[in-house]
């Protein structure tokens, strides 16, 4: 089975090293970030999908090369850009997406920082069949986990890539061999009775700042929805500038 890998993360990479062991697929490209690392991802020590496809031999694409390439499966893992119907349809089965959040009551950017502002008990990664419209497609498989009142949303967002990578060494041998079954969001929402929510990266990092009225627990919910290794933290404003805020771990 022609596969066409696209993510730039260590967990895309995770997920490379693990598809070049299976003898089902074959990875005809990888379509990744050619800019400069993100502060963040150097903070972590985060692991370069373009350095090591070039390691391996592998062809390097770009978004708009999916439109002149025909293969069996897409598979995205973390993947920062959205996928048009032209690029869709040039995948005889579909592109399957790893969303680092529960679906289907959670779609877009930023949900885990969201979900422990919310107060949230739970929060989860979703594996689905992409279409046009942002991550509401049909839906492979959820698995959910507490969310712990220490939780923050690095630790949400490091469990979702560990559960998620899980889900593709499940699944993806499932869809070569025709057996994966999935279901229609709309479907799933109504027999958990949930609205599924869009959810934009903007309108998250707006409520960083924490006000004179800021409840105390909220205080602290909004210092774990943003504690992530090399993005600015939670902060309140005084007159010389920005006080930081984390929490202790």
């Amino acid at each position: 089975m022609n596969l066409i890998l696209l993510g730039s993360m260590g967990i895309a990479i995770e997920c490379l090293e693990w598809l070049l062991t299976r003898p089902d697929f074959r990875i005809a490209g990888v379509v990744c970030s050619r800019e400069p690392m993100s502060a963040w991802r150097k903070t972590i020590k985060d692991r370069n999908m373009l350095e090591v496809a070039e390691d391996k031999g592998i062809p390097i694409l770009d978004v708009n090369d999916l439109q002149h390439v025909q293969a069996d499966i897409g598979v995205s893992v973390r993947f920062h850009k959205v996928l048009r119907r032209t690029h869709l349809n040039r995948f005889k089965l579909g592109v399957i997406n790893l969303h680092g959040a529960p679906l289907p009551e959670m779609r877009g950017s930023m949900c885990d920082a969201a979900a422990i502002m919310e107060g949230r008990k739970e929060y989860g990664t979703s594996l689905h069949w992409m279409n046009e419209r942002v991550d509401a497609g049909d839906i492979i498989d959820v698995k959910r986990f507490p969310i712990e009142p220490q939780h923050t949303v690095y630790d949400l967002f490091e469990r979702c890539n560990r559960i998620g990578l899980e889900l593709m060494k499940q699944y993806l041998p499932q869809i070569a061999a025709g057996k994966a079954v999935s279901t229609p969001q709309d479907i799933i929402a109504a027999e958990m009775g949930v609205t599924p929510q869009t959810y934009k990266a903007e309108d998250v990092r707006a409520c960083k700042e924490i006000t004179p009225d800021t409840q105390s627990d909220q205080i602290w919910n909004v210092a774990r929805a943003f504690q992530f290794p090399g993005h600015e933290p939670a902060y309140i404003r005084s007159g010389s500038g920005k006080i930081y805020v984390s929490i202790q771990g």
